[in-house]
């Protein structure tokens, strides 16, 4: 999907009405998330209501606005989407009210809804006045994991996932990156490292991509492993090896060693609770020891797995 083909000009264009932002920018949007007409993850426009207001006290209100699209999953609605034309203001109380009166009724019981001009998109959720978030349409490409962790049925069912960094490899596909295009990722800290079998490791970061950090996992063969652990003191080293040759499998870095790695991205990798493309490591270009890394201990590393920085002194 183009994210940047509609500007400024097309918005300020009074011919370019909700209807274009349906067709343009809703539509394309909710299609590049698996959304379609039919199947586990389908969108019903305009679904009508068969008794048009919820009871509040003993008054029928009426529910006046039928959002545009309603994202259902499983045969569940999950999310009501309105749509409004460019000189709408997506924060406005009487879009947002109507919006939240379709969400509570009991013929749909979504606990999320959004409300998108073309300009913007705010994502609201019934229990709270503030909107979760608010995305302009310039920053959909780069922001992308915003629009998936407000839209998307894993993270609508499921909000606490949206604490989650989003995976530094997946937005590298999305930038159309490949298997065939060096990556070299220079003076890249690692903290937690794993053994996945007898000759295969990983390690896992994070970093800032696009202004919003990202964690990022890389895959390695045994063979690197001592070019990895080469700056470290000979008996550091050893103890690092020997922690991930045995159960847990698992050795923490502290951000201690600082590594020069050409990598390419690896393909993407779906499971019940997450999706990510790790970059697989193809050259170990350098490993630096830093005793005084500059930033704190890690301190949500498990007691029982090894920790590089409490092995050693400064």
């Amino acid at each position: 999907m183009s994210f940047d083909r509609i500007t400024e000009e097309d918005f300020a264009n009074p011919d370019f009405k909700e209807d274009s932002v349906r067709e343009l920018i809703i539509a394309p949007l909710l299609a590049e998330l698996g959304f379609s007409h039919s199947g586990k993850m389908r969108v019903t426009r305009s679904k009508s209501l068969a008794h048009p207001f919820i009871r509040v006290g003993t008054r029928n209100h009426p529910v006046k606005t039928i959002p545009d699209y309603t994202l259902v999953f499983e045969e569940k609605p999950i999310l009501v989407l309105d749509a409004k034309a460019p000189d709408e203001d997506v924060h406005a109380d009487a879009h947002v009210q109507q919006a939240y009166s379709y969400a509570i009724h009991p013929e749909v019981k979504c606990q999320e809804f959004a409300i998108c001009n073309g300009r913007a998109i705010a994502f609201y959720s019934i229990y709270q006045r503030e909107p979760l978030a608010t995305l302009n349409y310039e920053d959909f490409r780069a922001k992308w994991n915003v629009l998936e962790k407000h839209l998307h049925p894993k993270y609508v069912l499921e909000p606490v996932r949206r604490k989650f960094a989003p995976d530094f490899g997946l937005a590298l596909h999305r930038l159309g990156m490949g298997a065939t295009q060096d990556l070299y990722m220079i003076g890249t800290r690692l903290n937690l490292y794993a053994r996945l079998s007898d000759e295969l490791f990983t390690a896992t970061a994070n970093l800032e991509h696009a202004g919003t950090p990202h964690a990022v996992s890389f895959d390695f063969e045994r063979v690197m492993l001592p070019q990895v652990l080469s700056s470290l003191p000979v008996e550091l080293a050893s103890q690092f090896e020997r922690a991930l040759s045995n159960a847990p499998f698992q050795a923490s870095a502290g951000l201690a060693i600082e590594l020069d790695l050409k990598c390419h991205v690896g393909a993407i990798i779906e499971n019940p609770d997450e999706t990510f493309a790790s970059l697989i490591v193809e050259e170990v270009l350098g490993s630096r020891f830093l005793p005084d890394p500059g930033v704190p201990t890690p301190t949500d590393i498990p007691p029982h797995i090894f920790q590089l920085r409490n092995a050693y002194k400064i």
